[in-house]
């Protein structure tokens, strides 16, 4: 006779289903293969991922809550309209957490990361990138600074408003110039400072180098 599958296993083995089904949809709507006004069929994405439409669905819900779909009577799940507000608000969040983030660590923290001086040297070498490739090094360059506040939850929504930020920046054709900074190399040493307002000082003059216009455009 058949065995049931105890109740703990099926629930992880959901759970582990749906952080796929994000994970999957989430790296299209970053690659631009799902777009704007897009709409997302749950039946069709569950047989692609040859699984069934309750991970797909827990899956969809997060990214509804994530910013990224949103759920319209009558017409279904759609991939949500980018605006210029929309980024100008993920602008503001980044600069609010990373500000505060350095007030954490700036001084010895900076000092004894190790692997903070080749993140910083990958992120300069790929200002002549495509944006994926530039967001990706920046990303990792600030996700490593940030998460030496050894907060979890500061770490995890920096993560999601990055995400946001590259969604906004691709449909809204600002290219490069919504994520590149100036020298991560010098900010990095001067980052080694123990005054927290000299700290948050230098990260938001990092941040605003170069997207003046873009302040100008959505302020």
């Amino acid at each position: 006779m058949f065995k049931k599958m105890p109740r703990t296993n099926r629930i992880v083995n959901e759970t582990s289903l749906a952080s796929k089904a994000y994970q999957l949809l989430l790296d299209q709507l970053l690659t631009k293969k799902l777009v704007p006004g897009m709409v997302l069929k749950r039946r069709e994405i569950a047989q692609q991922l040859d699984m069934s439409v309750a991970p797909v669905l827990e899956a969809i819900i997060q990214l509804q809550s994530d910013g990224f779909l949103e759920s319209i009577p009558r017409q279904g799940t759609l991939v949500r309209a980018v605006h210029l507000q929309d980024f100008r608000g993920n602008l503001l969040l980044r600069e609010a957490i990373e500000c505060e983030a350095a007030r954490i660590y700036g001084g010895k923290l900076v000092s004894e990361a190790l692997n903070l001086p080749e993140l910083a040297a990958r992120a300069d070498a790929s200002e002549s990138k495509p944006i994926e490739s530039l967001w990706r090094a920046e990303c990792d360059f600030h996700t490593a600074l940030v998460s030496l506040t050894q907060c979890d939850l500061l770490v995890e929504t920096f993560g999601k408003v990055m995400q946001r930020k590259l969604f906004s920046s691709l449909h809204l054709f600002l290219g490069g110039e919504a994520f590149g900074g100036g020298d991560h190399r010098t900010l990095l040493r001067e980052l080694q400072t123990s005054n927290p307002d000299r700290a948050e000082a230098l990260i938001r003059m990092h941040l605003r180098m170069r997207k003046e216009a873009l302040f100008e455009t959505i302020g």
